[in-house]
Order: structure tokens, then sequence, then C-alpha cells
């Protein structure tokens, strides 16, 4: 994930009574919910911010292509996952964001329930056996429409900004959870997804996995769960906008060596890659324009050898212009 450096949203505790004396952020029939998450909304910083009444939340739903389903299923890829998604266009991919109803009381605590089913393309699998895996995002809806709207990776702008993200989203973080939705037989791609987790029922459950150094173990709860939201402004959850997802795997690659040294104006720095694939080894991230508001949509990475097919390696004679360190061949 890549940061952006466009942190202009601002929060202050008085932005968690945001839905205070029972205030509703979404619009639901009041139908018995299928589960209920609650917890608190979370500060990591203090923040300012206009419009708090535009808080809304949604759950953003990983919605992998058939064919990046099926390879993962098959595990014959070398480079796992990255290698799997390779073989879709990255047109094909995408992450639907579905509004939530969200219950607010002061001075931080909310209570989510889920009325509705998810829309069929948040779901992965065929009829018969369906898989959902959604996180929960907070976000500002800049034009009061009441709706997640997505950005171009042409656009400069973005009306909806992301503010907050489910806790555990967080390199250094000791335990996810993911909510899930199950409709038929089990799909297969559940246990790549999960191997440490026990089968979860029909309809929506969540499971949380908890890391320790050596191993990790998996809970499963349903109908009340508690699950925190960290509000924060970070460049790569604002990101979370944009209609094509932050896959690393997706970002265009180019040969240094040929393709010459980047164009003027454009923003560059260097770091690792996909680690399944490069391990340490660094690559030069160009962004020729860094005006456009999706920043990892418009990035190239320039690397010096070919990652995925391994047809080149200009490890032992790199560009003079290179300006990263180098891994010997």
């Amino acid at each position: 994930m890549t940061t952006m450096g466009r942190g202009f949203w601002k929060w202050g505790l008085l932005t968690l009574a945001l839905a205070g004396c029972g205030g509703v952020l979404g619009d639901e029939a009041e139908d018995e919910p299928m589960l209920t998450l609650e917890g608190t909304l979370q500060n990591t910083a203090s923040f300012e911010l206009g419009n708090a009444d535009r808080l809304r939340a949604a759950l953003l739903w990983t919605s992998w292509p058939k064919v990046v389903v099926d390879c993962m299923v098959e595990g014959t890829s070398p480079g796992g996952l990255a290698n799997c998604q390779r073989l879709s266009p990255k047109s094909s991919f995408h992450h639907p964001g579905v509004e939530v109803q969200v219950n607010g009381r002061f001075p931080n605590t909310f209570s989510m329930p889920l009325r509705r089913l998810p829309e069929p393309g948040a779901l992965m699998g065929e009829e018969g056996s369906w898989l959902g895996v959604a996180q929960v995002l907070a976000y500002v809806d800049g034009n009061g429409n009441k709706k997640f709207d997505r950005v171009s990776n042409e656009d400069i702008s973005s009306t909806d900004i992301v503010v907050g993200f489910q806790e555990g989203y967080a390199d250094d973080a000791t335990e996810n959870s993911s909510i899930v939705y199950r409709e038929g037989a089990l799909h297969p791609i559940f246990n790549k997804m999960f191997p440490s987790c026990p089968e979860i029922p029909q309809g929506y459950s969540v499971l949380t996995v908890r890391y320790t150094g050596t191993s990790e173990e998996c809970f499963l709860k349903t109908r009340k769960v508690d699950l925190n939201i960290i509000l924060e402004s970070r460049g790569f959850l604002q990101e979370l906008t944009c209609s094509q997802p932050n896959f690393p795997a997706l970002m265009d690659t180019v040969r240094a060596s040929t393709q010459g040294p980047p164009p003027p104006g454009s923003t560059q720095r260097c770091g690792t890659y996909v680690y399944s694939v490069s391990r340490l080894e660094q690559v030069l991230y160009v962004n020729p324009h860094p005006e456009r508001f999706c920043s990892t949509a418009n990035t190239v990475a320039y690397t010096l050898r070919d990652y995925w097919d391994g047809t080149w390696d200009d490890r032992g004679s790199p560009p003079s212009w290179w300006p990263c360190p180098v891994t010997a061949p």
C-alpha cells in the first residue's frame, strides 16, 4: 500500500458525537439484523472536521475475478496470489462498497446492523456456492448523497474521503477480523483464505485471526460481534475510494534499462515490490501524474529484472541514472 500525502482531514473528539442521541447514518428497512457489529470509533490523533454529520460507513468487499479464484484454489502458481492476480486484466478487479446503517451513541460507540444480503457482484464463486469477504470503512459523504462514490484513475479529487478502517489493518496488528458471508456449499477458496479457521455457517459471520510469533488462531462469531473502527488520515485509506484496488501485482512494470529515466515532473521513490517474487529487492516507483487522486493506480514500477517471467536481468549492469540500491544477481 502506498501513501499519497493527502492527509488534509483532521478530527477532534467532538467528532465522535456525530450521531449523538441515537442518530442514524444510513437508511435500511427495520428488519431483524442478520449480524450486528458493535464497537467504538477510536482516534489516533487530534482532528478537526466540518460536516461531521456526513460520516458514514460501508462494507468494502474483496471480489476477485473467476480466473484468479480458480488459480488460487488450484494452488499451482509459484507466486501465490500475486501471480494469480496477473491472470486477469486490471479492469476486471473491483472492490464493491455497500452502505450499511450506523446507529451512533455519544460519545463514541456505534451499532451497525446488517439487514441486507450482499449484492451478487460482491461475492466470489458460482451458483450453489458463494463466498463474500468484507471489511468496514468509515468515510465522509462529501456530497451528501448517502452513497460511497468511487473515483476513476484520471480524477484529480475525490468527493468522498475514507477516514477510518476497522481495527487490525496495521502491519504490526496481532489480530484481524473479516466479515464473511456464505451461501450454499462452502467454496474451496475459503480454505485458501482462512486455512486456520473453522467452517462458517450459512449467512453472515465474523472470523478473527489472532497471530502469535509462531502460529495463528481463528475464532468464529455470529449474531453480535465487537469490532472497532480506527479513525485516521492516511493516504492508502483515502485511496480506497479509487475504483481500481491497490494490489501491487496489478501495477504496471517496465524494464528500466530500455524505458530510460522517468519523465520530468513525475514523483519517484525506491521501495520493495511484491515479496513473493522480488523478496527485498528495490524497484523505482514512478508516478507520471502526481496531480491525480489515485496515486497507486497511476504508478509504474521500474525494475532491473523480470520478476514474472524471468526473461531478463539487468542487475549486473543497471543504467547510470538508476537511483535505488542494487541486489547482486
